[in-house]
């Protein structure tokens, strides 16, 4: 009997270590599969945080570089075309820059108009001005632009150079019309008795390469004696890439002087003028 009572501790005690050793091993193996989760759980969230934190990086690169942008043209004119008040400046062969810099609610704009042989003609001149863009609608968009235009016949800053105003407003008709009023008025502060308003009306279009732009210019007598209405067109084949910020432009405009009330002023005279540019950008 003694011997059956010690073969059944024996059992038992044999029973009780694979027991405890199972249950060791149990406990290490949930210890393990913790780590690995736990592991497992830090890399996700470590990966998931680069992730966050180079997109974040990438976004913030991009609204720096998309927050401001300029853009410098150079072109060449076999004629001269006053584009802001729809006027012959000049018969002879032009030239002129345009810089342009853009911030998210604000601008800066840079015109200088030369011509290469008479320095008397109308297209001698400067403009500068700063402007905001205030966006009315998702197609509406509307730019008060202060600034000086600068008559340069014989200097930096002749007779007649002042303070000007323009008001643009820009209709987005589809990805590829669009239709724009402006409104300048010069002489606005050193010669008021010179004040002039010039309004224009221009249709523009543009599809890859190609600009296509038409224009009603009028120049009322609200504030003086003088008035004319003229029209033209431009078509151009642009945005040329010759480099990653590098552009070339070709064009032909027309502009044709309907009605005058001056002759001397404003000579009732069509113009045709082939245009070569280059514009650079960032």
């Amino acid at each position: 009997m003694k011997n059956i009572s010690d073969r059944k501790k024996e059992v038992e005690n044999g029973f009780l270590l694979k027991f405890l050793c199972t249950s060791e091993r149990l406990s290490q193996l949930t210890k393990t599969m913790k780590n690995l989760i736990a592991g497992i759980l830090f890399l996700s969230i470590a990966s998931h945080s680069l992730a966050f934190t180079a997109e974040l990086m990438d976004s913030i690169r991009e609204k720096k570089v998309k927050n401001s942008h300029w853009r410098l043209t150079a072109r060449l004119h076999s004629k001269g075309i006053f584009n802001f008040g729809g006027r012959i400046g000049s018969e002879n062969p032009t030239g002129d820059i345009n810089f342009t810099y853009d911030r998210k609610n604000w601008g800066f704009l840079f015109f200088k108009g030369q011509d290469f042989i008479d320095h008397s003609t109308f297209y001698n001149f400067s403009l500068a001005t700063v402007y905001t863009n205030i966006r009315l609608s998702s197609r509406v968009t509307m730019t008060p632009s202060i600034g000086t235009l600068l008559e340069q016949a014989n200097g930096v800053a002749d007779k007649g150079s002042d303070a000007v105003f323009l008001l643009t407003t820009t209709y987005k008709i589809n990805s590829r019309f669009s239709l724009e009023q402006m409104s300048l008025l010069g002489n606005l502060i050193i010669e008021p008795e010179a004040r002039d308003w010039v309004n224009r009306l221009r249709l523009l279009y543009t599809y890859r390469h190609v600009d296509v732009i038409t224009a009603l210019w009028h120049n009322n007598s609200v504030f003086d004696h003088s008035s004319f209405w003229s029209t033209g067109l431009t078509v151009s084949y642009a945005r040329v890439r010759i480099g990653e910020h590098a552009f070339l432009n070709t064009g032909i405009s027309g502009l044709l002087v309907l009605q005058t009330s001056d002759e001397t002023v404003n000579p009732k005279k069509n113009v045709v003028m082939v245009t070569v540019g280059l514009q650079v950008f960032n």
